[in-house]
């Protein structure tokens, strides 16, 4: 049964209860209200005829003839005025003297109450007597002295009390089939609007999408935030919790982003729906679109995207944005240049052994043996150490691939690049990674050539060391470059910071700070001897292990 049909019974059968509750609360009113005001009518003829002198002198009388002669005169015009079914009058002995059907005139009365109300009560109820069910209401005569000489009875037919209840409930039933049908109607009406704001879909569909948004926000990488027009939060994924700086069970559901600790208020301003207020360079018709705006969160450089969330009609309902963390879209940009730059040096190595190899074909075919023989030997050497460096890290050999392409790329640069590893690298440890190690190292040479050409330094010069100790794993690069400026010197590890005026650069020592942390290292930054910088980075091989001087995660300038 589609949602709309559900809707519409469900009012309706609403409707029908109500107005069935209500209709049988008002009968039961109604009908004690026609009972209460019948019985007071019928008490009040009664004590007309009671506290009339007329029936009073004539239930006096002894002459049977005379007395109920006198009682005619004084009923009929009572009875024809108050409109009661029956008037029953009696002497003191209970005979009936008058009565609506002269058959029962002179013949006792056998209700048990009678004797009551001679004793002074007065009653109203319903009974049963010669004229069938009705409600009656009984009050005795007296004379001067006090004395209860006869009674008076009058009655109304049950059968006139129930006409007058069904005229009511013909009434009432007519308002509850009016009432039934505007329910119906009504229903109609606010079956189809909600529909129409539900965009037409069905409530077992809306759930559907619901827990595929959900599934969907979860999975994504980005972080997506939306707020409503007033900047409170109506939706925020876990990984834009994350780039908030805070824990992963805060909830921001209601929350405002200038009220959140360590929440930027750049990010407030940038998720308002004033946003093209603050903006008038913007263009109508970029519909308050935002795409790619950078900025600073908890120290990290997030980009920012954002579009605006309209109803129907144009007006602004909220906005709702990506956040993306430039920091790891520069790492997959590195990782991409490294493994391109990698491929170009492997490429370069084809082509450069292949003019190897035909160099030593010639020199064979000149008879130069011995040149041979030496060419042939140097080759050796050199593979041999790049061979060395490769097994001394097996089976993690991305440093030694890190080496081979940097020192080609050191040699294109005319830089020479020393390299010194020592260890087993066999130690098992929770905190080593050697993919981020390999990150910092490459980070690392790539500034140090950098400050090496930047110098211009003619006989330039890059170290390189590796080492595994006891309890730690050390990696330093130096290099005889220009070294590091004042001015660069006290934000050397912040995003952003570099010497060079093109952007996208200064997140490389960034980067190297962040792996470093995040394996429980600390760096060390000094001048070297003779002019450059060393960088010194600390890996200690169990998360316990802290140096005496640093910090763990930490870096300090000497």
């Amino acid at each position: 049964m589609r949602f709309q049909t559900k809707l519409m019974v469900f009012i309706s059968l609403l409707v029908l209860v109500v107005t069935g509750l209500l209709g049988l609360s008002l009968r039961y009113m109604i009908t004690s209200a026609l009972y209460e005001e019948i019985g007071k009518r019928a008490l009040t003829v009664a004590n007309t005829l009671a506290v009339d002198a007329q029936v009073r002198d004539a239930l006096e009388q002894t002459d049977t003839t005379q007395l109920r002669a006198r009682i005619n005169e004084a009923v009929k015009p009572v009875q024809a005025s108050s409109g009661a079914d029956f008037i029953t009058i009696a002497d003191r002995h209970l005979i009936r003297q008058w009565h609506v059907n002269p058959e029962r005139i002179g013949q006792p009365m056998m209700d048990p109450l009678n004797t009551k109300v001679l004793q002074g009560q007065s009653f109203i109820a319903e009974s049963t007597g010669s004229l069938g069910p009705s409600l009656r209401a009984k009050t005795a005569v007296y004379n001067e002295q006090g004395q209860a000489i006869g009674l008076v009875s009058v009655g109304f037919l049950m059968t006139d009390v129930a006409q007058n209840i069904r005229t009511y409930t013909y009434t009432w039933l007519w308002f509850m089939i009016g009432a039934l049908m505007i329910g119906i109607l009504g229903s109609l009406v606010i079956a189809r609007r909600v529909r129409r704001e539900l965009h037409r879909l069905e409530p077992v569909e809306i759930g559907r999408l619901y827990q595929e948004k959900q599934a969907i926000l979860e999975s994504i990488g980005e972080g997506i935030i939306a707020v409503n027009s007033s900047g409170q939060v109506t939706l925020a994924n876990p990984q834009a919790v994350r780039l908030l700086g805070l824990p992963p069970e805060t909830s921001l559901y209601g929350c405002e982003l200038r009220h959140l600790a360590g929440a930027a208020d750049q990010l407030a301003d940038v998720l308002a729906t004033d946003f093209i207020e603050k903006n008038p360079s913007m263009k109508p018709d970029q519909e308050q679109n935002v795409f790619n705006e950078e900025i600073e969160i908890q120290q990290r450089v997030v980009v920012v995207s954002r579009v605006p969330i309209k109803d129907r009609f144009g007006r602004m309902l909220g906005t709702v944005a990506s956040l993306r963390d430039k920091t790891e879209l520069l790492r997959m940009t590195r990782q991409l240049t490294e493994v391109k730059d990698y491929a170009d040096v492997l490429r370069s190595q084809t082509h450069e052994y292949t003019n190897r190899l035909y160099l030593i074909s010639g020199l064979i075919q000149l008879e130069c043996y011995d040149e041979a023989v030496d060419f042939i030997t140097q080759e050796s050497e050199e593979y041999r150490v790049h061979r060395s460096v490769s097994s001394s890290l097996s089976p993690d050999s991305i440093i030694a691939s890190l080496l081979i392409s940097k020192k080609k790329q050191a040699l294109e640069k005319g830089i020479v690049l020393h390299s010194y590893i020592k260890g087993a690298f066999s130690t098992p440890s929770p905190t080593l990674e050697w993919s981020l190690l390999a990150a910092i190292a490459g980070n690392l040479l790539d500034n140090a050539m950098e400050a090496v050409a930047i110098g211009s330094i003619p006989d330039g010069q890059v170290w390189f060391r590796l080492e595994e100790m006891t309890e730690a794993i050390i990696v330093e690069v130096a290099d005889n470059g220009s070294g590091i400026s004042e001015d660069i010197q006290e934000k050397l590890f912040v995003k952003g910071a570099s010497t060079k005026a093109e952007a996208g650069h200064g997140y490389g020592l960034a980067l190297v700070q962040e792996y470093t942390e995040r394996m429980s290292g600390s760096i060390k930054v000094h001048e070297r001897p003779g002019g450059g910088s060393i960088f010194e980075v600390y890996i200690p091989l169990n998360r316990t292990d802290t140096r005496s001087n640093n910090a763990k995660g930490g870096y300090v300038h000497e």
